[in-house]
């Protein structure tokens, strides 16, 4: 009797450690965040280009987010994130200089949702654009005023010293020549009439 006694309190106390031990042990298989690139509390002084979570189980894309801000609160995630089997990478603009916050957000192959964030420090300060120089043209060639030909006088019209017309001093000739026809004319009566 005794010995059964103590096969069925060992079976007992066996049962009651698996049924305490066996909850803990999903909770002890949930997904967690192994490292990060670059590691939480680094400092980086090279241009980061993607950040880089990684973790101890698989995970799946549906619900994974990545936030990487700034010192200005400002976003530099690009794009959504890439998700392999356990690597998050989530691609990054030009970082500012200073304190850069990375929040994320996943599941799990379980269905569980983890989620958290971390920083580094960025002292790698992104080249400014330089302005690139305008080419220059050549200025556009103004027109030279050009003074228009000198008319030719008519044919038959050419202008005297003074101003006045040829046809004019035609006129003037040829009525004076009548006058004197007349005068002439006029003499060579008078004459005829005293003759007679």
């Amino acid at each position: 009797m005794t010995r059964n006694r103590l096969l069925r309190a060992a079976a007992a106390l066996l049962v009651a450690a698996l049924v305490v031990v066996s909850p803990a042990s999903p909770a002890q298989a949930h997904t967690e965040l192994s490292r990060t690139s670059p590691a939480a509390r680094s400092t980086v002084a090279e241009p980061v280009t993607a950040v880089t979570l990684t973790f101890s189980g698989l995970i799946k894309k549906p619900g994974t987010s990545v936030l990487v801000t700034g010192p200005d609160e400002v976003s530099y995630s690009d794009a959504d994130p890439q998700v392999l089997d356990k690597t998050i990478t989530q691609k990054v603009k030009p970082l500012p200089v200073g304190t850069i916050t990375v929040t994320w957000r996943t599941v799990s192959t379980d269905g569980h949702t983890i989620k958290g964030d971390f920083t580094f420090t960025n002292r790698f300060a992104p080249p400014t654009p330089t302005a690139e120089p305008t080419p220059t043209t050549d200025p556009t060639p103004t027109a030279v005023p050009t003074t228009p030909p000198a008319q030719s006088p008519a044919a038959g019209a050419t202008g005297s010293d003074d101003g006045t017309s040829p046809a004019i001093w035609w006129a003037v000739s040829l009525g004076g020549l009548l006058v004197l026809a007349l005068l002439g004319g006029l003499l060579l009566r008078r004459r005829r009439s005293t003759d007679t």
